[in-house]
């Protein structure tokens, strides 16, 4: 097994949020599979959809979120971190 090279530890997490899409009010559902305080990994329908900058919002009415840059792809899941 290769040595962990992340910035920061990664807690599990089931819970829902929401992708705001830069420059709208549009807003897209995924589910977080963990977080840290440098990133996180979230599974999102049609993944391939979703711009490589976006703000991640922890629930449906908050009015600010944390920013993220995609960092990979792969199907529904997308790791992200937060700029």
């Amino acid at each position: 097994m290769g040595k962990e090279l992340r910035k920061a530890s990664r807690r599990k997490s089931g819970a829902k949020a929401w992708i705001r899409l830069d420059g709208g009010f549009a807003m897209r559902p995924c589910n977080m599979f963990d977080l840290s305080d440098t990133g996180v990994q979230i599974t999102v329908r049609a993944a391939e959809t979703i711009p490589s900058v976006f703000t991640l919002l922890m629930s449906r009415d908050a009015s600010s979120g944390r920013r993220a840059r995609v960092k990979w792809r792969r199907a529904s899941q997308i790791g992200a971190e937060f700029i």
